[in-house]
């Protein structure tokens, strides 16, 4: 379960590994996710895992409906790991 306090943002951070081949079609497809989801950024990378997405949200459900109806939704994802962030700090 998560806590938050409430009209507290807070961010996740969800790492996709991606079946072979699919890296710009899952990228491609949560991209769109963006009209629907609060997703402040999308990145492709090297390494273990394929697809980074950060998320913002005030509430426990934005991240549960997020990972449950739109990545997990999504064909060619193999795995995921998040990552929920206890404090940050943005550099512009």
């Amino acid at each position: 379960m998560i806590l938050l306090h409430q009209d507290e943002e807070c961010k996740a951070f969800i790492l996709i590994k991606v079946e072979s081949g699919r890296d710009l079609e899952v990228f491609t497809k949560i991209r769109e996710l963006q009209h629907k989801y609060p997703i402040s950024e999308v990145a492709t990378l090297y390494g273990d895992y394929d697809v980074l997405v950060k998320i913002r949200m005030c509430k426990p459900d934005d991240l549960e409906s997020f990972v449950f109806n739109g990545v997990r939704s999504i064909q060619g994802i193999a795995e995921t790991q998040t990552l929920i962030s206890a404090k940050s700090v943005e550099f512009g």
